[in-house]
């Protein structure tokens, strides 16, 4: 039985939380080099555990996570293909608790382990007041999910007791961000692998420049990086115009569709652009560091109006990616790099809103 619950809910949780566990590992462990990275936790850890003011922070941000896990498990119960769950009602209560405790415990083990380690050195530190609080919060939490869910599945025939807000804020989804989300739920298993690549080639590039930073190092580095997310702007461009073709018969304004692969290249650079913010400000000058950021998304946006050109293919847009590499690496050693920003930026525009509506989408592209 407990099996059954873990395959239909907490696995489908992890399955589609992929992307905000993968932006949530990023921001926490990937931003800072290793041993910046276990000062910070351990001081956030420390402030828990000796101050009332950070353990009540942490108690909120305990049970903000622990609503997301109680609303997903509610929606699963409900759910048509789910409706078998329902037959949990002929097993006695405390069986019942057990096993729905087991599972909504599966889905906050993220917190949980944090909170073990929590509670471990506030006991180590003769915190025992903080530690024991948070240690019997971390109960609590399990304890309300398994009674909501067992009020849920033996609401068919009495009212349930416990009733959850009706909204749903991850539904409500601007145009702007469509990709965001494709990213994050659609392309997880390729949008994980890029940015773990992105992220410890920044790493070897700290490992190895920790005093001093040439610009040749940088722009082959930048080039590298670019290079490793010129497969997004093909699979973007799939999908906006295969699978959301009826976007185009929208009265949306040309500048505004391109707006779309421009806003998401700027999210999905911001943990690079964050992580030279914090682990090479003392080499790398900010202008320096924003023009790096914008020449990254001007060069995708380029790559993306690459996609409407007349029968291009894959194999063809590999070919333009390879030799693009090193004359774009050439251009970065040579000129400024604003200046690159604005030529690429103008380029692409201009590519992209000639070439938008004499594209026409085949499904042989795929």
């Amino acid at each position: 039985m407990s099996r059954v619950l873990l395959k239909a809910i907490a696995a489908r949780y992890y399955k589609v939380n992929t992307g905000f566990f993968l932006l949530l590992f990023l921001l926490l462990f990937c931003l800072l080099d290793g041993k910046s990275t276990i000062a910070l936790h351990y001081g956030i850890i420390r402030g828990i555990t000796s101050s009332f003011t950070a353990l009540s922070v942490a108690l909120l941000v305990w049970a903000i996570y622990n609503f997301k896990c109680i609303s997903f498990g509610v929606k699963e119960i409900h759910r048509p293909e789910n409706s078998f769950l329902f037959r949990l009602q002929s097993v006695d209560n405390k069986r019942q608790l057990w096993v729905l405790q087991l599972c909504h415990a599966a889905m906050y083990l993220p917190l949980l382990v944090y909170a073990a380690i929590v509670v471990i050195i506030g006991f180590t530190g003769h915190h025992y007041l903080h530690a024991c609080i948070f240690l019997v919060y971390q109960l609590l939490m399990c304890g309300i999910g398994a009674a909501v869910y067992f009020n849920q599945v033996n609401s068919t025939f009495t009212k349930p007791a416990i009733t959850l807000p009706a909204f749903d804020i991850s539904r409500k989804k601007h145009f702007l961000f469509y990709l965001v989300h494709h990213s994050l739920f659609s392309l997880k298993g390729s949008f994980i692998g890029i940015k773990l690549f992105s992220l410890l080639l920044l790493q070897g590039m700290v490992a190895a420049n920790s005093d001093t930073l040439s610009k040749e190092a940088i722009c082959v580095l930048i080039m590298f990086l670019i290079s490793a997310h010129a497969l997004l702007p093909l699979y973007y461009a799939r999908f906006i115009e295969g699978d959301m073709s009826f976007l185009r018969n929208l009265p949306i304004p040309v500048m505004r569709r391109m707006l779309i692969y421009v806003v998401t290249y700027a999210i999905i650079f911001l943990p690079e652009l964050l992580f030279l913010l914090l682990n090479e400000h003392h080499v790398m000058p900010l202008q320096l560091t924003l023009s790096l950021y914008a020449v990254a998304v001007s060069q995708l946006t380029f790559y993306t109006a690459l996609q409407y050109l007349k029968s291009m293919q894959t194999e063809r847009y590999t070919m333009f990616v390879f030799g693009l590499f090193f004359i774009n690496l050439l251009l970065l050693a040579s000129f400024n790099l604003w200046f690159l920003f604005a030529v690429e930026g103008v380029v692409a525009t201009v590519m992209f809103v000639r070439l938008y509506d004499g594209y026409e989408y085949m499904k042989s592209e795929k």
